[in-house]
């Protein structure tokens, strides 16, 4: 029976697809963890390299091809062996599932501002988004370009997380009103970046794999050219990051005054909406109590 007859969640069907796409069958395939969003994660022995499998009924190419992009900047990330939409073969990377550590967390914050500093893609088009449309976690995210981060936060992030979160029967309407009401007046709080940051987009501790308290690669990226405080503002959302990698990172790449009273919060609404549409209620009262700190 041939990969494509069989469920993905058996060793078997994954050994097909990645023979498939190898032109070598594996020794042994065994399972590891839910990967989350319909995605299973696998331990992949193929003579003696050990990988790491993931799969999905879907959308896993934007994944691949995300993890290419980041590593030509220069950012830590597991090489990718083969690519498509249901399975992503990834180097096997030693960790031990520790935190960073203050020393690690401003090693770890350089590294960051290193690739926030990555200059801009020179293709002709404007410059916040991407190439390509990928996915957060399992949402889409539209990484059409525009010319204006404030409208581009507005109408592909908090717009269009909300509808999906709308469409999927968990944002109640008024409180997709509101986001509307809100996105006229972002312009009030936010500002346009000196120039845009290539971010990873999905950026908590659960993504930074470590070894002694130092990163050794982060993966899951959803990437796109946007304001680089959306990201310092989503690795706060979940905490698990030592204060010592923000100073250090505000020291390389300062913000204006404002970003912890205000705009930390709004870039926040964003993964928010994301969860509200993935996971329902409880995330849609979180999305409501940062409106009414902003009284729309």
């Amino acid at each position: 029976m041939t990969a494509s007859a069989r469920s993905a969640g058996t060793a078997d069907a994954v050994a097909d697809l990645v023979e498939t796409a190898l032109g070598q069958r594996p020794a042994r395939v065994t399972p590891l963890a839910d990967g989350g969003h319909q995605a299973r994660v696998w331990r992949v022995e193929v003579g003696r390299e050990r990988l790491v499998g993931k799969t999905a009924g879907a959308h896993l190419t934007s994944e691949g091809r995300m993890l290419q992009d980041l590593a030509v900047a220069g950012w830590p990330v597991p090489a990718v062996h083969a690519s498509n939409d249901r399975l992503l073969l990834m180097d096997w990377i030693e960790h031990d599932g520790s935190t960073l550590s203050d020393e690690g967390g401003v090693a770890f914050a350089e590294r960051l501002a290193g690739l926030h500093a990555t200059p801009v893609a020179a293709d002709g088009e404007p410059p916040f988004g991407y190439r390509y449309d990928v996915m957060i976690g399992g949402l889409p995210q539209i990484n059409e370009r525009w010319g204006s981060w404030v409208a581009f936060f507005r109408w592909k992030r908090l717009w269009m997380a909300a509808w999906l979160a709308q469409r999927a029967g968990r944002l109640p309407v008024g409180t997709m009103v509101r986001i509307e009401r809100l996105g006229a007046r972002l312009h009030e709080w936010l500002q346009e970046p000196a120039r845009p940051a290539l971010i990873h987009g999905d950026l908590w501790s659960g993504n930074v794999l470590c070894r002694r308290g130092h990163m050794v690669a982060v993966i899951d990226p959803a990437i796109s050219w946007s304001h680089p405080e959306i990201e310092i503002a989503f690795t706060a959302l979940f905490g698990g990051l030592p204060a010592a990698f923000y100073a250090r990172y505000f020291a390389l790449n300062p913000s204006p005054p404002g970003f912890n009273e205000e705009r930390r919060d709004l870039y926040n609404l964003y993964p928010l909406l994301v969860h509200t549409a993935l996971f329902g209620s409880a995330w849609a009262a979180s999305v409501a109590r940062t409106l009414d700190r902003f009284e729309v």
